[in-house]
């Protein structure tokens, strides 16, 4: 039993938990700040799209240049990521073998040719719009993949990469709204007077195949005048260094030796020195600080550095709070940094314990299958999330986070479950209510404005979760899928 509820906590934490993903975030900025590309305004939107659906290396910015013509070799591995989102769709009934003949400085119409067969060469269950005898250009044309306007290259034109990834981009947004196979994502729509919020769930870490996002999801973050987050982890990176000093490290003279057994003392030195941390910085972390810091290692171990910064980059809230610095969406905090770290500083000493303990065993345990076991989780959530498919999480996950029927158990088992309710409580329910009222005073509010709020998608579906507040208050609360 205390296993299970071990085992629940790293679930809900890697749901829920913001600001260690911001930390990252720092890092990860700090190294592409080292080299700023040149992109051309018209290609800039289209690009942000396609750095999400990982049918390019994102190093040809930085080490190719992407205003060079395309070379045959990388208009391959362009083609290649089509081919792997295409099969993803799991739409594709039949793939035709075909040969293709690539040279240098093609054109822009030469790229285009090449993907139109491309596509044409797969067989699909639904219409994405090809007639037979159709050219190349002219359905490019009408679904609006290629334009030949506001600075794009022309037919004759020798094609950059920028050229050839954007064209790319559109073509996996096409056919991946024309077959429905685009993420659906946990979303729901709230009106009261002349005032709308659109509710999102989000997963904090993810991964290339939750991309695209359907349109019906990015319709409302266009229509949206605000986003509204749980913290604005990319204009907080000034922050948190001070805040995890003040709150994250002993600044007493004490250590971590000193505030918890031994044996826990030296598991959290073997971990931190299985993350390239030396004993003295493990030392003088708190509990808390330890667990959030390392709790997303078991699901990441089997990844480098590089894809675990990628899976965060990927997450739905960066995502969004990407596109609104580059579109001047204003940003809104339901909590902020700050809320979050003073937050998980209050947890008592017991939880602490309980919560450094099992972080530690998860990442020393020698039994992979674990392991897999957690990517398996995060996997399955992503496709839930991708389906839109909300009762099927309900009915996974919640109730096992929710935990109203228990067998007979253990003192051990129910001190356990004592700090399991401690950590629910805080980490969740006093959160769901706190940001259910500043979606209320939104609604309530004066004027014409819509709200896009994304945050962890169990703060939607927990029990007695924002939504459930708001529908008590009196909202109706619709799902769009």
């Amino acid at each position: 039993m205390k296993k299970r509820i071990l085992s629940l906590l790293l679930i809900v934490s890697l749901f829920l938990a913001m600001f260690s993903t911001g930390t990252a975030l720092a890092q990860d900025s700090s190294q592409a700040n080292l080299s700023q590309p040149v992109i051309s305004d018209w290609a800039l939107d289209d690009l942000i799209v396609g750095d999400q659906y990982g049918i390019y290396p994102i190093k040809w910015y930085y080490e190719v240049g992407i205003n060079k013509p395309i070379t045959p070799a990388q208009l391959r591995v362009l083609m290649a990521g089509i081919r792997l989102k295409l099969i993803k769709t799991d739409c594709v009934t039949n793939a035709n073998d075909v040969k293709y003949s690539l040279k240098n400085k093609m054109t822009v119409k030469d790229v285009l040719e090449t993907f139109y067969t491309l596509i044409k060469s797969y067989e699909f269950n639904k219409d994405i719009g090809i007639v037979e005898g159709e050219k190349a250009v002219d359905f490019m044309a009408k679904t609006g993949i290629f334009t030949g306007k506001e600075g794009e290259l022309s037919l004759k034109d020798v094609c950059t990469i920028e050229q050839a990834c954007v064209i790319a981009t559109r073509l996996v947004t096409y056919i991946y709204e024309v077959l429905d196979a685009a993420s659906k994502g946990f979303l729901w729509e709230i009106n009261s007077g002349e005032n709308t919020v659109y509710l999102l769930g989000s997963i904090h870490m993810a991964t290339f195949d939750i991309y695209p996002i359907s349109s019906k999801v990015l319709k409302a973050f266009k229509d949206s005048d605000v986003l509204c987050v749980e913290a604005d982890i990319l204009n907080a990176q000034d922050d948190i260094l001070y805040l995890l000093l003040q709150y994250g490290y002993y600044t007493d003279g004490t250590t971590l030796k000193d505030h918890v057994p031994e044996e826990i003392y030296q598991k959290a030195v073997a971990a931190g020195a299985a993350l390239g941390l030396t004993e003295e910085v493990v030392a003088l972390m708190k509990p808390w600080y330890i667990y959030m810091a390392f709790s997303s290692y078991d699901t990441a171990v089997s990844l480098t550095e590089d894809e675990y910064l990628t899976s965060i980059n990927l997450g739905i809230d960066t995502k969004f709070l990407t596109d609104a610095y580059l579109t001047g969406k204003p940003v809104i905090e339901l909590e902020g940094l700050e809320f979050q770290i003073k937050m998980l500083s209050s947890f008592s000493d017991e939880l602490q314990e309980l919560l450094l303990e099992s972080t530690l065993d998860s990442i020393l345990e020698s039994n992979q299958d674990s392991k897999t076991d957690n990517g398996e989780d995060i996997k399955l959530m992503l496709k839930y999330w991708h389906d839109g498919d909300v009762e099927s999480f309900l009915e996974t996950v919640a109730p096992s986070l929710m935990m109203s029927e228990l067998p007979v158990i253990s003192e051990e088992d129910k001190m356990a479950l004592e700090l399991f309710k401690e950590y629910k409580s805080k980490f969740i329910t006093e959160r769901d209510k706190g940001m259910a009222e500043k979606i209320d005073q939104f609604l309530k509010g004066e004027g014409s404005t819509t709200y896009f709020v994304v945050v962890g998608s169990l703060h939607y579906i927990s029990d007695y979760s924002i939504i459930d507040i708001l529908k008590d208050k009196g909202y109706e609360v619709n799902q769009i899928k």
